[in-house]
């Protein structure tokens, strides 16, 4: 039920709290992109700390950081995203990298 509950966080952050204006200029504007990754890491971190997990500062900047750079890598189409289709291999790929700092966070956490 724990991975429901982050999984449920994650998409509640990462499309509708993102919102139209964030998703299409966190492209073009760091600071949208910031805050993009800022919303997704509060949900994901205040999930964690209600689930009764130990959420510190290094956890809070991970999440920011690796979400910060494959949303960048992801938007900018960037290394392996150059091969694949932006709505289909690509958000799959971006999908898995946030699933996967997820996991790793109820792993460590």
């Amino acid at each position: 039920m724990t991975l429901l509950i982050f999984l449920f966080a994650h998409l509640l952050a990462d499309y509708p709290l993102q919102g139209e204006f964030l998703a299409t200029m966190k492209g073009k504007n760091v600071i949208a992109l910031f805050s993009h990754a800022g919303i997704w890491t509060g949900c994901i971190a205040l999930t964690g700390h209600l689930l009764g997990f130990d959420v510190g500062y290094i956890d809070i900047a991970s999440l920011f950081i690796v979400h910060t750079v494959a949303d960048y890598l992801k938007v900018a189409n960037k290394l392996w995203y150059k091969k694949l289709d932006s709505l289909k291999g690509g958000l799959l790929c971006d999908q898995l990298i946030h699933v996967g700092q997820i996991l790793l966070f109820m792993l460590l956490g």
